[in-house]
């Protein structure tokens, strides 16, 4: 596979797993996907960690695999 193409995949998943972290963060939004002890209004603490840990997991492929700078 490509490293720009694994690069900005990960980005992608980085963004999309940080704009989730921070949708199950906020309270008072009702949270899909949500079964449990905690009501789908309140803020959902092991889904807020879970994809807090993809976004640093996609953050760390992105920089192991960034593009390299071509030198004239």
């Amino acid at each position: 596979m490509n490293r720009t193409k694994l690069f900005v995949g990960a980005l992608i998943v980085a963004l999309l797993s940080l704009i989730l972290a921070i949708y199950y963060a906020v309270p008072g939004v009702h949270h899909v996907l949500v079964s449990g002890s905690h009501p789908a209004n309140d803020p959902q603490p092991t889904h807020f960690i879970l994809f807090a840990i993809l976004t640093l997991l996609g953050v760390i492929v992105a920089l192991v695999n960034r593009p390299g700078v071509k030198r004239p």
